[in-house]
Order: C-alpha cells, then sequence, then structure tokens
C-alpha cells in the first residue's frame, strides 16, 4: 500500500493547481496515475515502478489538442506566467494551424518546475531517480 500513497502524495501538487484525475492503476509492476490539465491541452502520466529493486519513475507530459487552449493560458497567467512568455507558447501561427511543438512543451514543463520537483524530491527521497519526457503534436515530437 505504501505505492497508493506514494502516487497519491506525487499527484496532490497538480491536483492542487486544478488538474483532473483521469485514471489511476496498480499492477504487480507499476503504480500509475493520468491527471489532466483544467482545459484539456495536457497530460500527465506518473509510473511509480513498485519492485523490489529501485528504477526510475517516469513523469510524461503531453499536448493533447494543436495549442495551447484559452483556459490553460488563463490557469498559467493564473500561476504568475507573463502575457509575452505565453503568446510564444501556442504555437500559434496568423494561420492557427501551426501544431504545439516539443519546444513548446519544454516551456510548459518549465512552468510546471514546481510541480515536477516536488514529484522528483518523492522519488528521490524512494531511492529512485525521476525521468521526464516530452511528447508535442508536431511531426517531430
Amino acid at each position: 500500500m505504501e505505492w497508493l500513497a506514494l502516487r497519491e502524495q506525487a499527484a496532490r501538487p497538480l491536483l492542487e493547481s486544478g488538474w483532473t484525475l483521469l485514471y489511476s492503476g496498480l499492477t504487480p509492476s507499476r503504480a500509475s496515475a493520468t491527471l489532466l490539465d483544467p482545459s484539456e491541452s495536457q497530460q500527465i502520466s506518473l509510473q511509480i515502478p513498485t519492485g523490489e529493486t529501485a528504477q526510475d519513475w517516469e513523469l510524461w507530459l503531453e499536448a493533447c489538442n494543436r495549442q495551447l487552449s484559452v483556459p490553460l493560458r488563463q490557469w498559467l497567467e493564473s500561476q504568475g506566467i507573463e502575457k509575452s512568455t505565453l503568446s510564444r507558447l501556442t504555437g500559434n501561427h496568423p494561420s492557427g494551424q501551426d501544431a504545439l511543438k516539443l519546444s513548446n512543451m519544454l516551456q510548459v514543463a518549465r512552468l510546471l518546475q514546481r510541480s515536477i520537483e516536488a514529484i522528483e524530491t518523492l522519488a528521490e527521497a524512494n531511492g529512485s531517480q525521476l525521468v521526464l519526457h516530452l511528447a508535442g503534436l508536431g511531426p517531430n515530437s
């Protein structure tokens, strides 16, 4: 049951920031949780190994829409992100057709730094490290 408590503790910073728990599971090899941001533009999946030997915790940050949606932009703004930074993150081209690229996802990861650091601290306290995976929606993501 220790893994369930760790999974809940790792998800807490995101849940307190308005993210929604989509799925949580427990298998013989891992405890996992998948969360969706308030605007349904980004998804985070956390996988915590449950084996006896220490393995890496994995955190996947994935784009769910082609651009940051207005609610996500507003949420990021409420977290203190400047509008000029948000303009660079939208993936917007005047045609509105550009995909949310991996470079944009790096910026989103930086904006979620506190939550990611909290999860990393938990992983380290349990003899593991956190591995961050990013996936945008561009052709090379």
